[in-house]
């Protein structure tokens, strides 16, 4: 008789052996395709919105929103509304990503949510992760 720790189950029965899943199980063309629509409106949202938020709301000028190796007001030793902004961004990203954690779990089609949620909470975790970062190296060295 096999016990619990080599492979039997409580009850008596033998487990079924495991074995690798089809290709396609958990595939949903359909879903990637809204996957791909998603990922294309979050990350052209997040590009607008960041300069909208740099220019209408921060109130600078277009002038000042580019630059080489980065832009002027970067080099401020203040917390600006654009660095709320990106910090928002990395918790929108961080919530794509608990979503894609929960899609891969129970999720009807579990590889296409799962993989289209964490390619877009990556992106955007990123994404601002990166501009959050250049902000701070730029304001202790500029």
């Amino acid at each position: 008789m096999k016990g619990v720790a080599n492979g039997g189950s409580r009850d008596g029965a033998s487990r079924a052996a495991d074995f690798p899943l089809e290709r396609l199980a958990g595939v949903s063309a359909r879903r990637e395709r809204r996957w791909g629509l998603i990922g294309g409106v979050v990350g052209s949202l997040a590009g607008v919105g960041s300069f909208l938020v740099g220019w209408l709301v921060q109130g600078e000028p277009l002038r000042d929103l580019s630059g080489s190796p980065y832009p002027p007001f970067f080099a401020r030793r203040a917390l600006v509304v654009l660095d709320y902004y990106f910090l928002a961004l990395v918790l929108v990203g961080l919530a794509f990503l608990c979503g894609g954690l929960v899609a891969l779990r129970w999720g009807r089609y579990p590889r296409t949510d799962g993989s289209g949620a964490t390619l877009v909470g990556t992106v955007l975790c990123a994404l601002g992760g990166v501009v959050l970062f250049m902000r701070l190296w730029a304001a202790l060295h500029g």
